[in-house]
């Protein structure tokens, strides 16, 4: 039986899905007060102020009625009873991830604001009728919610989101219109979306607020902000990427005083870098010295693990970098161009103005790093690989800094920093020793400081007794410093090690983690924790776990000794299990309509992610982006065809929001790959139309063409008439758009025949939209009338809102062409009045083409200007530079 108690908004009881009848009144007053305390003990006289708002009847007649009370509550729960019995009182005895208020505070503590604020239905036991728990209880969460808001707001700011936190935050500030962290996040947004005017006028109202009603000034924090907006070189939200400087830093000075030389030099942009063996501290190297030059960089910080060793795990792709560099910036995912050489080309254009630090970490050769390298004077760029890059030296002018194992005195002042300056003088012969085995390895000697500061009681002798035995065997110097380590974990932080190898993404979430292992989160965090403690595992941000890669190697060469082939494959199995599940949640949060898969069954112990809605599946999306690509290439390789080309269709509503239809045409190959290799014909002819939609959104019209054939062939050899319609529909479109305008009437005219025979209401409708608009561009506007007004009356009839744009559009194009301008104006504007949310900016952006089309003809020039100036940011947001010069032309020649 899985039951969930809810009290942040109406306080609800649901049982295997279906909610509990509850009691009114007292019943509801006394289940919201113990649900309030989870778990806690709530004294009788407390029960009794609550019920009865401070105002009891006699103590005797009291105590009675709210044992009554206490009866009738557990009758109505059943099965679901959590009320507890305890001398003088009563608790609500709930597992914490039954309760959506210990959820909210877990995922918020997690650093998983949107998911956690997503537990808030509306405020807190609003069914509940009693002022005094509203009074006493309620407020500390409101400001507890209020504080978690702030923090993901915090993260949206950090991810480039002013533009689109803007709205939100005026309503947050109207709400709250002298809590200063909404309004300096509000500045902050505001000049994130290229509003300087407008955030300096935010400054000044609340200042002005601040003033008028309560005699004071701004908080420092508010007016230092306001003093960098004044400053005429403050430009749009500054990334500041870097890794956190590690705890733990001594020797290099050699090498870090070369360093400083090298980028005094002079050139137009300094690339420096750094090669070394595995573990030699290239990269604490690297972002230590980048730490400390930052300041004079003020444009910003970039940094990546470009993963070009990783063994268990493909290198980045140069391309994809590129994406998350320019997101970085601000620039839409939609304007970002889907050919390599045309991003490189953005990036450059970007920060061409700018000072900017790059960090390069982990790159495998000269070909991976080369697109990320900046042309403009005054930027920097490190390096770190294990591979001398001599043609980067020879052609950009590289400067080498060749980094070798640490010498004794810095190997010993890495140790006197992690164990104490006492305990390294009380052993030197020791000490030299473990320097010695450790062959100058700082990621090794970090690894056996770790071991030994945790167990105080083991002197360094013991220690390198402990070494020489374990090295009597066939491991080498470093295997043997790392199971020093291993063999003092317990059992199940051991096995969880051996497990993380075989996660192919940058980085684990704890829920995945607790997916591959098979245990509960809690179980999981505790030995994640011991992880970190023994330096076997790091935690990169709150919430984010990986490892260095000679740790991951070690821990596969762990799991192939260890564990059983059965075994691994079971712990894969699980966490595709859980990024398909979740991912496939989300999917269902983006896209109004779909295609719905027929997953593989779920193993027992795997919980995924809960979503509850559209924003925390897009934060959970873009977080595990690369995993879930990671993912399913992990599934082809262990011949889990099912997941390889389920998990990339999950992916496709994520895309779309985003507007990444190269990524889109990335992840169709993948997905294709695996279908045509399980024979599954469906999955064939799903991603065969997939692919043709994203190829369609690039303007590769032909090779769009050809997928569509592709898929109609396939899907009519299987007998798929969802299948079917859908791709007459979209093959259509697609000659449309390349005015081939016959062919695609014939189209249309069989997707709609579909529809009719599959009887779907939203299908049908949006196969008679695009055949009218076909049919207006035929000049048949006859049919075109006939065949938008069914499309009309199909989605008022069946209450499908989100289709009204396309349709309302198409109206009003008729409307245009029959010269019948003011219908038409009319229209467009009834078009641009519908929620954002109903509306796609692709919608939106055709919408003001049209409006503009109307007014020029009414004669409305400067208002058609306008409407076409809307347009051409939409259009440049999408990176649809063919629409955006189109525009850039009729705007001019309007103005002439």
């Amino acid at each position: 039986m899985n039951v969930e108690y809810r009290v942040l908004g109406p306080v609800e009881v649901v049982r295997d899905g279906v909610p509990v009848a509850l009691p009114a009144g007292r019943g509801r007053v006394l289940l919201a007060t113990l649900l309030l305390r989870p778990n806690r003990f709530v004294p009788v006289d407390e029960l009794v102020d609550r019920l009865w708002d401070g105002e009891p009847p006699t103590p005797d007649r009291a105590h009675k009625t709210l044992q009554m009370v206490v009866r009738r509550l557990r009758v109505a729960l059943g099965d679901a009873d959590c009320v507890r019995t305890a001398t003088g009182g009563y608790l609500a005895e709930v597992d914490p991830e039954q309760l959506d208020l210990t959820r909210f505070r877990r995922l918020a503590a997690d650093g998983e604001f949107a998911t956690a604020l997503a537990h808030w239905r509306g405020p807190v036991a609003s069914d509940v009728d009693s002022a005094h728990l509203h009074r006493e209880d309620v407020p500390p969460l409101v400001e507890e919610r209020l504080v978690v808001l702030g923090r993901r707001i915090d993260v949206d700011l950090a991810r480039g989101r002013g533009g689109e936190l803007v709205d939100e935050l005026r309503g947050l500030t109207g709400e709250h219109p002298l809590r200063e962290g909404f309004w300096a996040q509000l500045v902050q947004a505001l000049h994130q979306a290229g509003r300087p005017q407008d955030a300096l006028a935010a400054y000044e109202q609340i200042r002005d607020q601040l003033a008028d009603e309560l005699g004071v000034e701004p908080g420092q924090p508010l007016r230092d902000l306001h003093e960098r907006l004044l400053d005429p070189a403050a430009r749009g939200d500054v990334p500041r990427q870097l890794p956190a400087l590690a705890t733990y830093f001594a020797g290099r000075e050699e090498e870090l005083a070369k360093l400083t030389r090298l980028t005094e030099a002079g050139a137009a942009v300094v690339i420096t870098a750094i090669d070394g063996a595995a573990g030699v501290g290239k990269t604490a190297l690297a972002v230590h010295w980048a730490h400390s030059v930052a300041d004079r960089f003020p444009d910003g910080q970039l940094y990546v693990d470009l993963r070009g060793f990783d063994p268990s795990a493909q290198p980045l792709e140069p391309s994809d970098v590129l994406a998350s560099f320019l997101a970085a910036f601000g620039v839409p995912g939609g304007k970002v161009p889907a050919d390599l050489p045309e991003r490189a080309a953005l990036y450059r254009s970007v920060i061409a103005d700018r000072r900017v630090l790059v960090l390069l970490d982990n790159a495998r050769d000269v070909e991976q790093v080369r697109p990320l390298l900046p042309a403009g004077r005054g930027c920097l760029v490190v390096l770190t690989s294990r591979n001398r890059f001599t043609g980067l030296v020879v052609r950009e002018g590289a400067l080498p800094v060749t980094l070798d194992v640490l010498t004794e005195p810095d190997a010993v002042a890495l140790l006197t920093a992690r164990l104490g300056a006492d305990r390294v003088r009380a052993e030197p012969d020791a000490v030299a020793d473990l320097v010695a085995f450790c062959g100058g390895l700082p990621l090794a000697l970090a690894v056996l400081a770790s071991r030994t500061a945790s167990s105080p009681e083991l002197t360094l002798r013991a220690l390198v007794d402990e070494l020489k035995d374990a090295s009597s065997g066939l491991m080498g110097g470093v295997d043997t410093v790392f199971s020093t380590s291993y063999r003092r974990l317990d059992a199940a932080a051991a096995r969880l090690f051996r497990l993380l190898g075989l996660a192919t993404g940058p980085d684990i979430s704890l829920d995945a983690a607790a997916a591959l292992d098979g245990r509960s989160r809690t179980e999981v965090r505790r030995s994640l924790h011991l992880l970190i403690r023994m330096h076997l595992a790091v935690e990169r941000t709150p919430g984010r776990y990986t490892c260095h890669e000679l740790l991951r190697a070690y821990s596969l060469t762990r799991s192939v000794a260890e564990d059983t082939d059965a075994d691994r494959h079971a712990a894969v199995r699980r966490l595709l299990d859980f990024y398909l599940r979740t991912a496939d949640n989300a999917d269902r949060l983006l896209r109004h309509s779909r295609v719905a898969l027929t997953l593989p069954p779920m193993a027992d112990d795997v919980h995924p992610t809960p979503l509850p809605d559209r924003t925390a599946a897009l934060t959970w999306c873009e977080t595990e982006h690369q995993n879930l690509m990671a993912a399913a290439r992990l599934a082809g390789e262990h011949g889990l065809h099912q997941h390889a080309w389920q998990l990339p269709t999950t992916m496709f509503g994520y895309l779309n929001v985003h507007q990444l239809p190269a990524e889109r045409v990335e992840l169709c190959r993948v997905a294709l790959a695996a279908a045509r290799a399980a024979e599954n014909p469906f999955a064939v002819g799903n991603t065969l139309h997939s692919l043709g939609n994203a190829l369609s959104t690039l303007s590769l019209f032909e090779e769009a063409d050809a997928a569509y054939a592709e898929a109609l062939q396939v899907r009519e050899g299987i007998g798929h008439l969802h299948g079917i319609a859908v791709t007459l529909d979209q093959w259509a479109v697609n000659q449309a758009k390349q005015g081939l305008l016959e062919p695609a009437r014939v189209l249309h005219e069989r997707a709609v025949d579909r529809r009719r025979e599959e009887g779907e209401p939203a299908g049908l409708a949006i196969a008679l939209n695009n055949q009218a608009m076909t049919l207006v561009a035929l000049k048949d506007f006859e049919a075109a009338l006939a065949a938008n007004d069914e499309a009309h009356a199909t989605i008022v009839a069946a209450g499908i809102d989100y289709l009204l744009p396309s349709t309302l559009d198409t109206r009003g194009m008729l409307q245009l062409e029959l010269g019948r301008l003011d219908d038409a104006v009319e229209t467009f504007h009834d078009v641009l009045a519908l929620p954002d949310d109903d509306m796609p900016n692709a919608i939106r952006a055709v919408t003001h083409e049209n409006l503009a089309e109307a007014l020029a003809r009414q004669g409305r020039v400067a208002e058609a200007v306008a409407a076409l100036g809307e347009a051409l940011l939409m259009r440049e947001e999408q990176g649809n530079t063919r629409a955006a010069a189109v525009l850039r032309d009729r705007i001019a020649e309007l103005e002439s």
